[in-house]
């Protein structure tokens, strides 16, 4: 009888638990985050995210608590959330304030274009979780991703210079220097046609001759959004680029390679394929 009633009494503790965990309301601000989250095997734990988080596609059917400037606080709480993962830089100070002081847990990821960083931030979110042992599975595969394609390069006969561009539309169209997506390229053995910029900078047409990339590298949805490569190529300055003359224009989907979330490995292989043609199946 003794035993019977230890048992109940585990059943019980275990059913609470499962119960808990089961419960747990995540709101993410920033789509590498959400990724992470969705990695790491709590994406039916989402219940909320913002206009970013597009991946996976299931995620815009939640609701959104906005973008960048448009995020509140009140929003966010009134979803009544257990668990709030947020970037830092994308959400305001001063919400990230409020959200503190509500008591709700939070975890703020200072993200940066990086790999190391990478593997901090899913560290970071994996404790959150409690999925110690799937963060380092999903770093260990990222690194296994990573050494293929040191293995392609070490076949490769060039050192292509890429200019990464960021846009929307032809409204804005920007170079994506130092501290950003194109951060990819020293992964993908591949230089920036640019070394002086930092962030995000509207695209000059007189320094985009200069530069003469081998390459353009553009997000998937910019590409899409000008009318594919004959539209880039109307952009001023690009046909008289390399780049422009050998039609060498080349995108990844736009969250994989701007995320450096767990899709980065992936991006890695598809960028050093795409700029080194010699790696290409004949």
């Amino acid at each position: 009888m003794k035993r019977l009633s230890i048992l109940v009494l585990f059943i019980g503790i275990l059913s609470s638990y499962t119960n808990i965990v089961y419960a747990q309301r995540i709101i993410t601000a920033g789509s590498a985050l959400t990724e992470i989250v969705c990695a790491l095997g709590d994406c039916d734990k989402i219940i909320a995210s913002d206009r970013t988080s597009l991946y996976p596609a299931h995620i815009q059917q939640l609701p959104s608590i906005g973008y960048r400037g448009g995020i509140n606080a009140e929003g966010i709480l009134s979803l009544k959330p257990t668990l709030i993962i947020a970037e830092k830089d994308y959400v305001e100070d001063a919400v990230l304030q409020q959200l503190t002081a509500s008591g709700v847990k939070l975890v703020i990821i200072d993200r940066k274009y990086t790999f190391n960083d990478t593997k901090k931030f899913i560290a970071q979110i994996a404790t959150a979780l409690n999925r110690d042992a799937e963060g380092k599975k999903l770093i260990a595969k990222i690194e296994s991703e990573l050494a293929e394609a040191n293995v392609m390069l070490k076949k490769a006969t060039s050192v292509p210079k890429v200019l990464s561009i960021y846009n929307r539309g032809t409204s804005t169209i920007s170079v994506a220097g130092k501290n950003t997506f194109g951060d990819i390229l020293s992964y993908a053995g591949a230089t920036s046609a640019v070394s002086d910029v930092e962030g995000y900078k509207p695209l000059n047409t007189e320094a985009l001759i200069a530069s003469n990339p081998d390459y353009l590298l553009m997000v998937s949805t910019g590409i899409e959004s000008l009318g594919g490569i004959e539209g880039v190529l109307k952009i001023p300055g690009v046909a008289q680029t390399t780049a422009g003359k050998k039609r060498q224009i080349v995108s990844i989907e736009s969250l994989k390679l701007t995320n450096f979330g767990p899709r980065f490995g992936e991006a890695v292989k598809e960028l050093v394929v795409l700029i080194h043609p010699e790696l290409r199946a004949k």
